[in-house]
């Protein structure tokens, strides 16, 4: 069980390394009304951990976006979640709130799970170009089974299976600026508070280039603050439509 939960933690840092932008992770923004956005992404780092993400948005309406959050490690684990959120505009500042479920897979094991989030931003004007500054958090219950064997006599042996919820929380604080039309700067602090780990933190920077219609192409560094976590760089590819 120790391993298995050693891998779900070094899954989530590497899973957890996507930058949030309002033409990137939805944040508070909404999708636009039958927009798409898709994004592909490798991440890796000198340990050898490797990530494989697919996000992707929807505009259902012009308040409602749906999304898909999956990705595979270089060990076969992975996660899938489908989520939805909801925004509202007051002003110059944005809010949002979501709600998500899914899976994450450790090997063999398949852990149900679903998250409740909520988010503030609001669009920036500096004299290096328009920016945009975001904060967004996240509480995620993951029930991974447990088995648990007795001794009941000298002939019988009882083995029991259930379900042990376990917690977790995530939030993230974004500052982008776009100094060009063609180029964005995004930079990220992502905590992360696990029952049985205490408090991860990272900062991941990442420059943005838009490439012809309509891709752009995201190159990152993902730093460690605290936790185990090793520096891991990234690669990715945006497409809206």
């Amino acid at each position: 069980m120790r391993t298995a939960l050693s891998r779900l933690l070094g899954l989530a840092a590497l899973a957890g390394a996507a930058v949030c932008a309002p033409h990137a992770h939805a944040g508070p923004w909404a999708r636009e009304d039958g927009a798409v956005f898709l994004t592909l992404s490798q991440q890796g780092d000198a340990a050898g951990e490797s990530w494989t993400g697919l996000w992707a948005e929807y505009g259902l309406t012009p308040r409602i976006t749906l999304g898909i959050d999956a990705g595979v490690s270089g060990r076969g684990d992975g996660k899938f979640i489908l989520w939805g959120q909801k925004a509202w505009v007051r002003g110059e500042h944005r809010f949002a709130a979501s709600a998500g479920v899914g899976a994450s897979f450790i090997g063999e094991e398949v852990m149900p799970l679903a998250q409740l989030g909520g988010g503030w931003g609001r669009g920036l004007s500096t004299r290096f170009g328009s920016g945009w500054v975001a904060a967004e958090a996240r509480a995620i219950v993951t029930a991974r089974n447990v088995t648990f064997t007795q001794q009941l006599n000298s002939q019988t042996l009882a083995t029991y299976v259930y379900m042990l919820p376990e917690t977790s929380a995530k939030a993230e604080l974004t500052l982008g600026l776009r100094p060009r039309d063609r180029l964005m700067l995004i930079s990220q602090v992502q905590l992360e508070q696990g029952r049985d780990t205490g408090l991860d933190m990272r900062l991941a920077n990442s420059v943005v280039y838009s490439l012809r219609d309509p891709a752009k192409l995201e190159v990152g560094l993902i730093t460690p603050i605290s936790g185990e976590a090793e520096p891991a760089v990234k690669l990715g590819l945006w497409l809206e439509f």
